[in-house]
């Protein structure tokens, strides 16, 4: 049965006693901003309208890092030009900040296991606009922008290149473990042993290059979903294994209360 042959069958709801463990072994595998820690903001459950049975999930932060810190790296661009020499040459940067800090997100963006990927894009996307929907009719209680963040991609062995080529330079543990210990606080901590100055993606590995900014599997039926529904790339991506952070400008607050 496909997406459009479910869609009557299903509904958008708040969370209810029993949601967060049924739906526990999805929120490691989401590739969206996981965060095992539990987290803040309001759960939207699609669900079964007949059994109540979550089918996807999706997460909704009014406004990030105003208690901890969220970090990301900006990535820019710098030029190094000698015109009586004849060079000319651009390099990307990465530079450590909280510029999304005051924005709202949708975390925790999630399908059921075992769903086709067609039906896994029809479900989230049913989700972004339910929660477009929230936020258009409580528009003072939110940011100017709706961020995501993707997780990035991994290699054969399960390790983030991105990660391999820059974190694991500055925190030895396994990033996956303090992922799991310390929830959404996670990257603040890290954060905490990165370097402040710019850095040049060209110092760092082939791989870690490449992988940067990218979406890994997991989150390849969010991203097309997201995609439909107007989000683009904020120029930032993730601190630990630099999957990209997307974001949707919303609509002017004056704009909605006409």
């Amino acid at each position: 049965m496909t997406a459009s042959e479910n869609e009557h069958r299903l509904c958008v709801r708040g969370q209810q006693a029993g949601d967060l463990a049924s739906m526990s072994g999805w929120l490691g595998q989401t590739g969206v901003a996981p965060d095992l820690g539990g987290g803040e903001g309001e759960w939207l459950i699609l669900a079964d309208a007949a059994s109540g049975a979550p089918l996807a999930c999706a997460r909704l932060v009014e406004q990030l890092g105003m208690r901890t810190p969220r970090f990301s790296y900006h990535v820019g661009r710098v030029v190094h030009a000698a015109a009586e020499l004849g060079l000319f040459r651009t390099q990307t940067t990465l530079l450590l900040g909280n510029d999304h800090s005051g924005e709202s997100e949708l975390a925790d963006l999630a399908c059921a296991p075992g769903l086709p990927a067609e039906v896994q894009t029809a479900y989230l996307t049913r989700l972004i606009e339910a929660a477009l929907q929230r936020i258009q009719a409580q528009a003072p209680r939110f940011g100017e922008r709706l961020i995501v963040e993707l997780a990035g991609p991994l290699d054969e062995r399960g390790q983030a290149p991105f990660w391999q080529g820059l974190g694991l330079h500055f925190y030895a543990g396994d990033r996956q473990a303090a992922q799991a210990k310390f929830g959404d606080a996670w990257r603040s901590h890290l954060a905490a042993l990165l370097p402040r100055q710019t850095l040049y993606l060209s110092f760092l590995s082939e791989a870690a290059q490449t992988a940067m900014g990218q979406v890994g599997a997991a989150g390849q039926s969010a991203a097309k979903a997201l995609a439909a529904c107007g989000f683009a790339s904020s120029q930032h991506v993730r601190v630990d294994d630099g999957g990209p952070v997307w974001e949707l400008r919303l609509p002017p607050k004056s704009e909605i209360s006409r």
